[in-house]
């Protein structure tokens, strides 16, 4: 396989290589056990949101391009698919996650690992779908964004979308089952101090 010419590698499509490459440093981390803070369970969540929008920004106007105010009903499946993975999400992780103190005091949860492997997988697949069908040139970002060479390719490219929103209703699902679960926490287990270590071995 020959590498891209060098003009083909955007600042856009580095940025998506990053955002893939920092989820699956989560997956691994809350695989392992992830540290809770609030702050950090809703931060990448709203900048993972701000990105949805934007691409369903563009999507949308490459959709009125084609359909006009018709194209407006997406709205509907673009808010919709979210949700409807942030409500299965949310009860599923509340009742799955497991918070533990380590020897460093702090508070850490972990989640079976199906959760954030589907959501990885989710957010790969629509990039890798979207540069299939429109090469490298789809995942960069102008405005107005350049419509679809087709109404086929639009179709495909709002099915992606909807990939990444789904990902997107995971991902806020979880950080609100795991706040949700630490809350429901006995009072005892919250901010408990961290068991004795072992002692150093003599000699």
């Amino acid at each position: 396989m020959s590498a891209p010419p060098a003009s083909s590698v955007t600042p856009e499509i580095v940025f998506l290589v990053l955002i893939i490459v920092i989820i699956a440093r989560r997956t691994v981390l809350q695989l392992q056990g992830s540290r809770f803070s609030v702050g950090r369970l809703f931060v990448f969540a709203g900048f993972y949101t701000l990105l949805f929008v934007a691409l369903a920004f563009a999507t949308l106007y490459a959709a009125t391009v084609a359909w006009g105010t018709n194209a407006y009903l997406l709205l509907v499946p673009y808010v919709a698919v979210p949700a409807l993975g942030g409500a299965f999400a949310a009860p599923y992780v509340r009742r799955i996650v497991r918070f533990e103190r380590r020897a460093n005091g702090e508070e850490y949860y972990r989640l079976s690992w199906h959760i954030p492997v589907l959501y990885l997988a989710l957010f790969t697949a629509r990039i890798v779908a979207e540069i299939a069908v429109f090469g490298l040139a789809g995942v960069e970002f102008t405005i107005p964004p350049p419509a679809p060479p087709s109404v086929g390719a639009l179709e495909i490219l709002i099915g992606v979308d909807l990939l990444f929103g789904l990902s997107l209703g995971l991902l806020l699902g979880r950080g609100v089952g795991v706040y949700l679960a630490h809350r429901d926490l006995p009072p005892e287990e919250v901010g408990s101090a961290p068991p004795p270590s072992p002692p150093l071995p003599s000699g």
